[in-house]
């Protein structure tokens, strides 16, 4: 019997609930279709809430805490074993197409083949001339805080990055290859500038509604006096106008993001039917976006819009018009893509989910996401512990501030009842100790970032290796809006960077 081909869709900044099904109405018809005829993981989560340490964690089945890796300027050893590893020693030619945010000389991992480049830095130098030529003004607005600086309608690098990975996926797809194969396409959609078409702007313009808590009054009182994290809400430049355009924009993002899923699997599945193979479509992201919930933009946070990932499977093996709502990890969708290639991974803490389409669901599994973010020059681990209807927050320095929110009962997050189970809480604190110290996550942090500065001192003296980075933005995706909520120039190179 034939292995079967298997393609994996995976966007960048996608949260889980902006989908046709989700808490934020987005037209989203493959997903949909997907989800009747396969399965889908109702309750995933990325295993860190930032990009880098996100796809890390994916391609290692590993958690932040045992790759030490918490940040964009982190890479993977090449001795790490990866999924792909294991589907390359199974027969497999593993293709990655487009995006994958891997930093330093090692781009591939388990990759055999790359055929579309990466739209942000593949070196630990960021490029910033070159880049602020390519970007223009929005040049700052692929990261926080800066993200609100230009929304609206018009061109923008990520439309036109994702239609060129789109392109040579479908250019591919029509070629015939020998080996089975795994094709993984990376797009960078629905990740800010928060830009979309005219078209797709001015439908979710009029849609759009305000987020939870974005009202001054509204803010839950869990972030009074908690500098750490009202520090990310934002004031004026969030003004309704702005953010009703960001979350329009994001969604026109998310719709065509979808529609661009469709071309694929039309494509992918007149591909196995030529090759006479069976096929495996799936699709996940990296992590999410808050998009203006307690007015905070982006990543970086363990509210659900932020840490809660779509994942959907269908094809061979894969039971139809199935929903799993038991908890899972980013860190397992590469075992599962493993045994249904009919081979294993077993180096890290994922774990395949094909037990759970015969309901064999641990009702007791805790599903973890880590962080260690940078504020005011300091380091600050975090740990998200999700657990049945539970899901516990703490902070390094801000124990104090420790959350727990009952999903059941406050899917919002709304209510911090960290006095009210004191069992749960005492159970789920002596869990996170065992995993790892926060001091010691620091630290971890702290290492990488010197190996970090040391590899970009050898990169002024050697030269960067940037062949595998995008640079084809056109001149009129810099910043050339044709309908404005927000338009802030940007002196390239001015602020500091965090794609």
């Amino acid at each position: 019997m034939k292995q079967p081909d298997i393609l994996l869709f995976m966007s960048d900044q996608h949260g889980a609930d902006y989908c046709s099904w989700g808490d934020v109405k987005v037209d989203t018809p493959t997903l949909d279709a997907i989800r009747k005829t396969g399965t889908v993981f109702e309750n995933t989560y990325t295993s860190c809430p930032l990009c880098v340490p996100a796809r890390i964690s994916f391609m290692s089945s590993k958690l932040p805490s045992d790759t030490g890796c918490y940040g964009n300027q982190d890479a993977l050893p090449d001795i790490t074993p990866c999924f792909t590893h294991a589907l390359v020693a199974a027969g497999y030619e593993t293709v990655l197409a487009g995006r994958m945010h891997f930093v330093g000389e090692d781009q591939r991992h388990g990759f055999t083949k790359r055929i579309a480049p990466d739209i942000t830095p593949v070196s630990w130098t960021v490029p910033k001339e070159k880049m602020a030529q390519e970007r223009g003004n929005l040049m700052g607005c692929q990261g926080e805080p800066f993200c609100l600086n230009y929304v609206g309608a018009g061109e923008s690098p990520v439309m036109n990055y994702d239609k060129m990975v789109i392109e040579q996926v479908l250019e591919y797809l029509e070629e015939p290859h020998e080996k089975p194969q795994f094709i993984l396409v990376g797009t960078y959609g629905p990740h800010f500038p928060y830009i979309t078409s005219k078209e797709m702007y001015l439908k979710y313009y009029d849609r759009v509604e305000k987020p939870s808590f974005y009202e001054p009054e509204e803010i839950p009182e869990y972030l009074q006096d908690f500098e750490l994290q009202s520090s990310r809400m934002r004031g004026e430049e969030a003004r309704w106008k702005v953010t009703r355009g960001a979350r329009a924009a994001y969604c026109g993002l998310v719709e065509i993001m979808d529609s661009q899923i469709g071309k694929v699997k039309k494509a992918f599945e007149k591909y196995t039917e030529r090759h006479g193979t069976e096929g495996i479509f799936g699709y996940c992201s990296d992590h999410g976006d808050t998009l203006g919930e307690r007015r905070m933009f982006g990543k970086q946070t363990y509210y659900e819009k932020s840490a809660k990932i779509p994942f959907l499977l269908t094809g061979s093996g894969v039971p139809a018009n199935k929903q799993i709502q038991a908890l899972t990890s980013i860190m397992d969708i590469g075992p599962t893509i493993c045994e249904l290639a009919g081979t294993e991974y077993t180096f890290g803490e994922g774990r395949s989910l094909l037990p759970y389409f015969a309901g064999e669901e641990d009702g007791e599994r805790i599903v973890v996401s880590q962080f260690v973010e940078k504020y005011k020059g300091e380091s600050y681990a975090s740990m998200m512990l999700r657990y049945k209807n539970y899901k516990y927050i703490s902070y390094h320095h801000y124990e104090n501030k420790d959350m727990l929110f009952n999903l059941k009962e406050d899917p919002k997050e709304g209510h911090n009842c960290i006095t009210e189970k004191p069992e749960v809480v005492e159970y789920l604190k002596n869990e996170r100790r065992k995993l790892i110290s926060f001091d010691e996550m620091e630290k971890q942090r702290a290492d990488h970032g010197k190996r970090a500065q040391l590899f970009i001192a050898v990169e002024k003296n050697t030269g960067i290796n940037d062949e595998e980075r995008w640079k084809d933005n056109p001149p009129e995706a810099r910043g050339e809006l044709e309908i404005a909520a927000a338009s802030e120039p940007i002196v390239p190179g001015s602020r500091i960077m965090r794609i």
